[in-house]
């Protein structure tokens, strides 16, 4: 086993294609086929399911993925000191609607009056956010949900709320936002896409169906991944709908490519957090920007 074979594995189950892993890698997909089989056969079990539109892990393969990125980010990290020992760095571990939403412009105006900080920024579910400070590979977390571990700080941030997201054609149209019934309807009577396991948007969603007095079992169920745009995609195509982060969706209501409802006679609220380790020390620049984020995002509370 080498890093080669972890690497090609990862880039297979985070692109969800065999040539698009070689692509994103920058070597031959035959290669990357060799990578994925010979890890495949040095752990004597199949990691991925292959089929002529998609990839996905067995079940073995979910728990070597969560291993692999560990391992890799701890190499990146290892390396990454050994190359630029003179910058400050902050490892930061986050989930996907911070990394994509609130992340990109927070950090851009945190490095203007930082220009010396340098950033290497892992994405993952919550729970996986919350393995890997535990495991010390990150600096500071940024989850969509509390750790529910003693030894990390979790401060609330920023504040969010799940809607319904649906595509914007004649079908939903109709759909009266201030109808209760109707909107509630909508989960039981329509093709669901939902998140997976492990994501903080997931346990949002079990909690709103609980809430609601809705059986997951007896609804249609399409559709379960933990990409956010993939999903929004699927949406907008008309494969289902989804509850989702109303901070995800802005620019495609705004766009006209997808309408929202919010869900009603339900808490839909939910918390962004930011996390630390209790038992460790932060250097300057870290603290700082743990600093900096609340106090940014004050307002929004």
């Amino acid at each position: 086993m080498d890093f080669r074979q972890l690497q090609s594995f990862v880039a297979v189950v985070q692109y969800g294609s065999f040539t698009t892993a070689a692509s994103k890698l920058g070597i031959s997909q035959p290669t990357v086929s060799t990578h994925v089989r010979m890890l495949e056969e040095e752990l004597g079990k199949p990691l991925v399911l292959r089929t002529a539109k998609r990839v996905d892990l067995t079940a073995s393969g979910r728990k070597v993925y969560e291993q692999a990125v560990s391992v890799l980010v701890m190499y990146d990290r290892i390396l990454h000191d050994g190359q630029t020992r003179e910058k400050e760095t902050i490892y930061i571990g986050t989930s996907s609607i911070p990394s994509a939403y609130i992340l990109p412009e927070a950090l851009a105006e945190f490095g203007e009056s930082h220009p010396e900080v340098r950033f290497v920024v892992s994405q993952d579910d919550s729970q996986g956010v919350v393995n890997g400070l535990m495991d010390g590979l990150f600096d500071i977390g940024f989850v969509g949900m509390e750790a529910g571990e003693d030894t990390l700080e979790c401060v609330p941030f920023c504040k969010d709320t799940i809607v319904i997201a649906t595509a914007n054609n004649e079908r939903f149209a109709s759909v009266d936002p201030d109808d209760a019934e109707q909107v509630m309807g909508l989960l039981e009577s329509e093709h669901l896409i939902l998140r997976k396991s492990g994501s903080a948007t997931r346990a949002v969603t079990d909690r709103i169906f609980d809430d609601a007095g809705i059986d997951e079992s007896q609804t249609q169920v399409v559709a379960r991944l933990n990409d956010q745009e993939s999903i929004k995609n699927l949406v907008e195509c008309g494969l289902g709908i989804t509850l989702m982060s109303a901070c995800a969706v802005t620019d495609l209501v705004d766009t006209s490519r997808l309408r929202v409802f919010p869900v009603p006679n339900v808490d839909t609220s939910r918390y962004f957090y930011i996390l630390r380790r209790k038992n460790a020390h932060l250097d300057a620049c870290s603290e700082e920007l743990f600093s900096f984020m609340r106090l940014r995002f004050s307002d929004s509370m």
